[in-house]
Formats: structure tokens, C-alpha cells, sequence
């Protein structure tokens, strides 16, 4: 599953933070043969963006940087998105799912799952653990 987190997820829920680059994570039922490497992330750049390039990025970006990171949870295959990564938030037992969880966490849902050409439409905000629970969905 997908996600946008920290800064660009607290500027998609509030709309003030402002954005110097997206966080996107994966996040992935443990696989039998051993989890997703922790410390996995590969900074990427998709070309001109509408959000511009961030002026401290390497000259070499033409965009807004993303760095794309994955996890894996020790959840089922057909765990319910949303519900695992609020037990992963809430549980905080490593530096990341702390770091993740003090900030909203956006959960991208593709509009139709077995059309997997299609762009997501809905997206599901997870508040921190430590606001109230609630979900938006836009």
C-alpha cells in the first residue's frame, strides 16, 4: 500500500506546511522468507513538477525530489490496509513508525484495485495516534 508521509502529507491535510519533498512509502505483508530491507530508499526525480524543485536539491533534479522507502508489517496477505498501518503507527516500535506517526499519514487507494493502470482517486488521510481517530476521504 502505498503512502505519502511527513511533510507532503501534512501539507495535504492542512494545506500550509509547504512541501520540500514527498515521502512515499510502501508498505507490504511480511513475505515468509524475511521482511523488506528497514533501511531501503531510493531518492527519485519524475521530471518538471507542478510543485517546482526544491532550491537545497542537487542542480541534477529537474522536479520536486521523492524518496520512495518500503516496510514490511508482520500482518496477513489480506489484512485490511488501512487497519495495519494504524497498528504499525500506533505500536511505535521503531524509530520510523514513531517518526511516521507524528505526522498525518496518507494512504493512496487506487479507484478500482484490479485496474492497476488507473490513477488513484481516493486517499485516505490517518491522523497520528496520538490526535483523535478519524478519517477523511477526498
Amino acid at each position: 500500500m502505498p503512502c505519502l508521509c511527513q511533510g507532503a502529507a501534512l501539507h495535504y491535510a492542512d494545506g500550509a506546511n509547504g512541501v520540500k519533498d514527498f515521502d512515499m512509502w510502501s508498505f507490504y505483508a511480511e513475505h515468509p522468507d524475511g521482511p523488506f530491507p528497514a533501511r531501503w530508499r531510493r531518492p527519485a526525480d519524475f521530471g518538471p513538477s507542478k510543485s517546482g524543485r526544491f532550491p537545497g536539491d542537487p542542480a541534477h533534479y529537474q522536479g520536486r525530489r521523492v524518496d520512495l522507502m518500503g516496510r514490511s508489517l508482520k500482518v496477513p496477505l489480506d489484512a485490511d490496509p488501512a487497519e495495519a498501518l494504524r497498528g504499525y503507527l500506533s505500536a511505535a516500535q521503531t524509530a520510523s513508525a514513531k517518526a511516521l506517526a507524528a505526522k498525518p499519514v496518507v494512504l493512496i487507494v487506487p479507484s478500482n484495485p484490479r485496474r492497476r493502470d488507473r490513477l488513484a482517486s481516493r486517499r485516505t488521510i490517518l491522523t497520528a495516534p496520538t490526535r483523535p481517530p478519524e478519517l477523511r476521504h477526498s
